[in-house]
């Protein structure tokens, strides 16, 4: 087939790079992608998956969790300037957690003369003509780039593909313009080849040496990691050097992915603990750790040694992230773990003094108890009586996805969680990322079964009558698990901090927090093609799951609604 359009050559080129999904949310700027699709499919042309996307900030936490799941970008097509607005809090989690997106944007087009050229049209046409529609992403994406012209076309695919994939990875914003798109594409010396996406950057040995000789000479190490885990390498590595070198593992604050099973001895997912522990500790290991501790919780010792590991240590995004580090390497975390591991295991061999004392902590340790702390299964349900109920229904390999913002140390500490990738969240503060993320998830792991656990907010957040729809539509089913606490406790929470002898404080209630007219959630549940139930008994919760769960191993998503009273 000869390619008609660049539209057409945009489709393939994308699927030459690997991009597997493209969602779309059109407009009257994608009208060439559209065709191109049909054109390209119908003359058995290779070119993506085409999901129809409802609204943008779910398709994009769907391909940013499609991302964590495979290290693959794919391309999220929007509308103009107010699609880019509508990517929302969800650009601002790809930043933070440094996953590989493509996102393809209209552009009014140039030409005023209505007909084949692609020109203007329309009234909205003038109005979406806007200074600078790039600089509504601008602080958030790593590349910025207009198509202007055909025969740019595949250096500026190419180029987005291998900028998003390279590490640390990041947002690709690419503009184009229907008239553009409507133009003959010039395919002479088009190529797909040569973008070489950069490798993780290694440790260098002495630096690997540095940092295991202090594991080996400390009294009270920890290690502090919020995306180790990512990988399976890494889940193991972390696992391979707690277990050498006793060493505690913490790193919650982040909605991250699980960096070590909830049952090893030397998980330490209690906060409290966790802050005592870095407070005590002569040396500390930080492993892509964005927030590794709260300083009003933690005083950190006068002979402390903090180092930092990290595919961006300096963490230039972050203006004042100024955490006092003794010596920083940029470097691939996991990889950097299982080096450490190897360094510390040679120096153990060699030196028996040291193999006694990390067995003598590694065995003062496993004495910790250890595992998720369980909760009755009768009487009112509490956020960790619903992860008790879950680890009776859900299996080792469902995939779990953690957006309880104020009830997440219930998801950390009750809920049993023994394998790499079956944990995760978006790993930054934009809520409404756990529903959009499910479906990608589910997309790039549809063997798996994925369950969502959500406060009543975020739910709000993830525009649940899109998500839950195209759901529908990909026939990505998942299960959603509600902690329904009445509103924004994550809002009221601080008022009562500041002011814990003011009015909000003695009322037990903060302005503008408390649902009085929520969604009766089942039924917007049903209204989506969806299964939906509430709960609020604790003996009613696990009949309700495996009901809940049978509907999505049946192929519809579900939602069960736990109401959790809280403060």
């Amino acid at each position: 087939m000869k390619l008609k359009t660049t539209a057409e050559h945009l489709v393939s080129l994308l699927a030459a790079h690997g991009v597997e999904y493209l969602f779309l949310n059109p407009g009257t700027d994608t009208a060439p992608v559209q065709e191109a699709v049909y054109s390209l499919a119908e003359a058995g042309l290779p070119a993506p998956t085409v999901l129809l996307s409802t609204f943008e900030s779910v398709s994009l936490a769907a391909a940013h969790a499609y991302w964590k799941m495979t290290g693959r970008p794919q391309a999220v097509f929007v509308h103009v300037d107010a699609g880019t607005q509508n990517l929302g809090a969800m650009v601002h989690n790809v930043l933070r957690d440094r996953a590989g997106v493509v996102v393809i944007a209209g552009k009014t087009p140039y030409g005023e003369e209505d007909g084949p050229s692609g020109g203007r049209n329309r009234p909205i046409q003038w109005q979406q003509d806007v200074p600078d529609q790039p600089g509504i992403i601008r602080g958030y994406a790593k590349w910025i780039q207009e198509i202007t012209r055909p025969e740019m076309l595949d250096r500026a695919i190419g180029r987005a593909v291998q900028v998003a994939a390279s590490s640390p990875a990041g947002l690709a914003y690419l503009t184009v313009s229907r008239d553009v798109l409507m133009d003959p594409p010039r395919l002479e010396a088009s190529r797909v080849s040569g973008f070489a996406v950069a490798a993780s950057p290694a440790p260098a040995p002495a630096a690997v040496e540095r940092i295991a000789a202090a594991l080996a000479a400390a009294e009270a190490p920890v290690l502090v990691t919020s995306r180790a885990g990512r990988t399976a390498e890494g889940f193991a590595a972390v696992e391979a050097l707690a277990d050498l070198a006793g060493l505690p593992v913490t790193g919650r604050l982040e909605s991250g992915p699980v960096n070590i099973s909830s049952r090893h001895p030397m998980n330490m997912p209690d906060q409290a603990e966790a802050a005592a522990a870095i407070s005590a500790a002569d040396v500390i290991l930080v492993v892509e750790s964005d927030v590794p501790w709260l300083p009003a919780t933690v005083t950190l010792r006068a002979d402390v040694q903090v180092f930092h590991v990290d595919p961006d240590p300096a963490k230039a995004s972050m203006p004042l992230w100024s955490y006092p580090v003794d010596f920083a390497v940029q470097a691939d975390g996991p990889a950097a773990l299982a080096a450490i591991a190897a360094g510390l295991a040679a120096i153990a061999d060699g030196e028996p003094a040291v193999a006694r004392r990390l067995a003598d902590r590694v065995a003062r340790l496993r004495e910790r108890p250890a595992g998720p702390k369980q909760q009755p299964d009768s009487g009112p349900l509490t956020p960790l009586g619903v992860m008790s109920a879950l680890n009776q229904v859900i299996d080792a390999d469902d995939i779990v996805i953690e957006e309880a913002v104020t009830n997440a140390a219930a998801v950390y500490q009750g809920l049993e969680r023994t394998r790499p990738g079956t944990l995760t969240g978006a790993a930054a503060p934009g809520l409404g990322w756990a529903l959009g993320g499910s479906l990608g998830v589910k997309l790039a792991r549809p063997d798996r079964r994925v369950i969502a656990v959500t406060g009543d907010g975020a739910f709000l957040f993830g525009v649940p009558t899109s998500a839950l729809m195209m759901a529908a539509e990909w026939g990505t089913p998942f299960l959603t698990v509600i902690l329904n606490n009445n509103g924004y406790r994550a809002s009221r929470l601080p008022v009562y901090g500041l002011f814990p002898d003011g009015v909000s404080a003695r009322r037990g209630d903060a302005a503008g927090t408390r649902f009085t007219r929520a969604p009766d959630y089942p039924a917007l549940a049903a209204a989506c093609h969806a299964y939906g139930e509430r709960v609020e008994k604790a003996e009613d919760l696990v009949p309700a799951l495996r009901r809940a769960l049978a509907a999505v191993d049946g192929g519809q998503a579900a939602v069960i609604e736990c109401v959790v009273e809280q403060d």
